[in-house]
């Protein structure tokens, strides 16, 4: 079990594995990019990151190493912290925030930025002022902050700037066995068989699959990570229309959509698959006796959507995609997943050496799982907005590097965006940028054919 002593941190099993990979598939950073719909004072805007850094404690960790294994150490909040944020904080007007290349370009920079962890504060901040909609780009390690934590910071942030007090984001660490571990030590046996009956199953399945991916040419080193801002050209009105008239959730529609792209790749190949991991927070699994706070930092799991045959009707698709996405849920919820996160939990003991060597050998062997693309959700980001703030933000593209292309699904002011981050020396910007047009292509027939049903 993870305890906090003073000010260290102990790093769960996932926060490990980033340590290990850190510098390898570059600095996992998250850059989240916030669009606001009014102007903003430079000193405002600088007065609040710091004040961030403050209230958030992870922000002044440095990743340090103890006798057997690595944890994080908060900084005291001094005089050294305010010369890393004055290096971290930076003022941009050579961006044309009207440009939409250059919005992108501006936040690949970012993407691709190393953080020296070691050295602590794990922040970069750009602010680029613009008379009606000034953008601030900010980018968190991914060690120190999952997809819900880098949310909650957007949100103390448009607190901080509406002249709010940022709320605390207190500290915790616990081991994230305790969100997949059996009520009872008895039933450790049948979970685990379970669990284990359910793995094997898959990879035997996906053994016999071919797996559709973008055009992907696989090397032995990693290069840098491309970015694309892609808007759907379908608003989210007509889409969640569709997804109520068909009975699922418009993330479930999503998944199916993207799946099907995929499948259109082979229409004619039965084995086609399309393989697409879905990230799952953690949070909610953790037994409530146990008294966790919020748990601001990294507690995210996944499980895979695997569909098949690029001609089943859709009807039929998104009740698969649907069930299989319950499925997965459920599995959490039945406590059925402790088979390959118990191996998981070893990753702690066998040190950030042995865990970064395991990482290149299998770049190099190219063994690392294959999957379509790892799909992530922020859902409807206006949650981000309190009620009657004066300055809101109108948009927000979120996106983390990744070894696979991971589109982000965030839905705000009636449009959907899927920023997508992909390693580029495997995959082309255009290539990308054809899948993003096909999957746009796939939700406006979709849409389209729901109308025409509607309207004979």
């Amino acid at each position: 079990m993870a305890f906090l002593t003073g000010d260290l941190v102990p790093l769960n099993r996932t926060e490990h594995g980033y340590a290990a990979i850190e510098g390898l598939a570059a600095t996992m950073v998250q850059p989240y990019l916030i669009r606001l719909d009014g102007p903003v004072d430079t000193a405002q805007v600088r007065r609040v990151m710091r004040e961030l850094v403050t209230a958030y404690p992870k922000l002044r960790a440095k990743l340090e190493p103890g006798w057997h294994r690595y944890h994080l150490r908060i900084l005291p909040d001094d005089d050294i912290v305010d010369q890393l944020f004055d290096w971290a904080f930076r003022v941009e007007t050579q961006v044309d925030l009207d440009d939409r290349e250059q919005v992108e370009a501006w936040q690949r920079q970012l993407i691709n930025e190393v953080l020296p962890l070691e050295r602590g504060l794990g922040l970069r901040v750009r602010f680029a002022p613009h008379p009606q909609q000034p953008a601030l780009l900010f980018g968190v390690p991914h060690i120190l902050a999952d997809g819900m934590t880098m949310v909650q910071l957007v949100r103390q942030i448009l607190r901080g700037l509406n002249g709010q007090p940022l709320e605390p984001m207190p500290l915790e660490a616990p081991a994230m066995i305790g969100s997949i571990a059996p009520a009872h030590w008895w039933q450790w046996p049948r979970q685990l068989l379970r669990a284990r009956r359910h793995k094997v199953a898959e990879s035997r399945r996906l053994a016999t699959l071919h797996i559709q991916q973008v055009p992907t040419r696989l090397g032995l080193h990693y290069s840098t990570t491309g970015l694309r801002l892609h808007e759907v050209s379908t608003g989210t009105t007509e889409l969640r229309a569709l997804a109520r008239q068909s009975g699922v959730s418009l993330n479930t529609l999503l998944i199916a959509a993207l799946a099907q792209t995929f499948l259109d790749q082979a229409p004619d190949d039965p084995q086609a698959a399309a393989v697409i991991r879905i990230s799952v927070n953690l949070r909610r699994f953790y037994p409530p006796q146990a008294g966790h706070g919020p748990l601001w930092g990294n507690h995210v799991g996944a499980f895979l959507v695997i569909e098949q045959d690029a001609h089943k009707p859709w009807p039929d698709r998104l009740r698969s995609v649907d069930a299989s996405i319950r499925e997965g849920q459920a599995r959490y919820e039945r406590r059925e997943m402790c088979w390959t996160y118990l191996w998981d939990e070893l990753v702690p003991w066998l040190g950030r050496t042995l865990i970064g060597h395991i990482g290149v050998q299998l770049k190099r062997a190219q063994r690392f799982p294959v999957i379509s693309c790892h799909a992530t959700s922020l859902g409807d980001a206006n949650a981000v907005n309190e009620p009657g703030a004066r300055l809101r933000a109108v948009q927000l593209f979120g996106v983390v590097n990744s070894i696979s292309p991971l589109p982000v699904l965030t839905e705000m002011n009636g449009r959907l965006f899927v920023p997508t981050a992909w390693q580029l020396s495997e995959t082309t910007h255009a290539e990308m940028s054809d899948f993003l047009l096909r999957f746009d292509a796939t939700l406006a027939r979709l849409v389209q054919g729901a109308d025409a049903q509607s309207h004979p």
